[in-house]
C-alpha cells in the first residue's frame, strides 16, 4: 500500500512538472511619478552621493535625474548640508562627514511641494578574511568566502590597468559585489550562472565590506530576487522592491559600517 501511494505520489508530480502552457499577455508597464532615492552614509570621512531621479518603465532608459530638490542629512541637533553637483545631475554631496555607528541619520529632501524622508542606523561591521581567489586558465577569478554572523556585502574593485596584458583602447578594470546576506533563498541557492570575471596576474583588488541593516537587508534581498536571482528554478513572485523612504519615494536610504583593504594578485600554481 505504501508502495502505491510513493508511486502515486511520484506520477502527481511529473505530471505537474511536465505539463507547460504558454500563455502570451500583453505586459502592461505603469506609469509611476514616483521619487527614486539612493543614498549610503558610511563611516568613510567624505563627501557621501544620494541621487535622485524619476523611475522608467523600459530598459537600457536613462533615468531622467531630479534637479532643485532641498536635501537634508540630520542626525539629532546636527543638519548636514547637501550640495546638487553639478547643477541638474540629480546627484547631491554631503559636506564632508562620517556616519558612526549607534546614530540614527534622517534623509530629508523637499521638492515640488512634498517632503519625504527616510532614516537608518549602521551596524558593526566584521573584520575582512583573506581575499580568495583561483586560477582560470590563464587569469585568475575571485572566490566567495562567507564568513561572520552578520550581513553584509564586499565590493572588489579590479584593475590590472598597470599591468602589460591592459593594452591601449581595452577597459582593464571592473567590480565584482559578493552578497552573504545571511538568509535562506532557494532562488538564491538555484540562481542562474553567470559568466566567470577573470583578470591576470599582479591585477590590484581593492575591497569594501559594508555592514547592512536589517532594513537594508531587506531592501537587498528585495531587489535581488528581482534580478541577479531571477531565471533559475525557483522565481519569486515579482514584486516592488522594499523601501524605507516615505510615500510617494521608492529606492533606500542606508547607513553603513566599512572597512577596506588592498591585495596584489599574485601567481598560483
Amino acid at each position: 500500500m505504501k508502495l502505491r501511494k510513493i508511486i502515486a505520489l511520484f506520477s502527481i508530480l511529473i505530471l505537474l512538472v511536465a505539463c507547460e502552457e504558454m500563455v502570451d499577455r500583453p505586459i502592461f508597464n505603469e506609469n509611476s511619478d514616483a521619487l527614486v532615492v539612493e543614498g549610503l552614509l558610511s563611516n568613510e570621512k567624505t563627501n557621501h552621493r544620494i541621487t535622485l531621479s524619476r523611475g522608467y518603465s523600459s530598459q537600457n532608459e536613462n533615468p531622467m535625474p531630479i534637479s532643485g530638490a532641498i536635501v537634508r542629512v540630520i542626525e539629532g541637533t546636527t543638519v548636514y548640508a547637501v550640495t546638487e553637483s553639478p547643477v541638474g545631475s540629480g546627484n547631491y554631496f554631503t559636506e564632508e562627514m562620517r556616519a558612526v555607528f549607534g546614530k540614527t541619520y534622517t534623509l530629508s529632501i523637499q521638492y515640488q511641494g512634498r517632503e519625504y524622508s527616510a532614516m537608518d542606523s549602521s551596524l558593526p561591521v566584521e573584520p575582512l578574511q583573506a581575499l580568495q581567489y583561483e586560477k582560470l586558465n590563464e587569469e585568475y577569478r575571485l572566490v566567495q568566502s562567507n564568513a561572520g554572523e552578520n550581513a553584509n556585502f564586499i565590493a572588489h574593485q579590479v584593475s590590472w590597468s598597470s599591468t602589460p596584458s591592459c593594452t591601449t583602447g581595452n577597459n582593464c578594470e571592473g567590480i565584482v559585489v559578493f552578497y552573504d546576506l545571511k538568509t535562506l533563498d532557494v532562488n538564491e541557492i538555484y540562481k542562474p550562472g553567470k559568466a566567470d570575471f577573470s583578470f591576470p596576474v599582479n591585477s590590484i583588488v581593492i575591497r569594501k565590506k559594508y555592514s547592512a541593516s536589517a532594513a537594508y537587508r531587506t531592501f537587498l534581498r528585495s531587489v535581488l530576487s528581482e534580478t541577479e536571482w531571477r531565471g533559475g528554478v525557483f522565481d519569486v513572485q515579482r514584486a516592488n522592491a522594499t523601501t524605507n523612504l516615505s510615500e510617494g519615494a521608492i529606492g533606500f536610504f542606508a547607513v553603513s559600517t566599512v572597512v577596506s583593504d588592498t591585495t596584489l594578485i599574485v601567481a598560483k600554481p
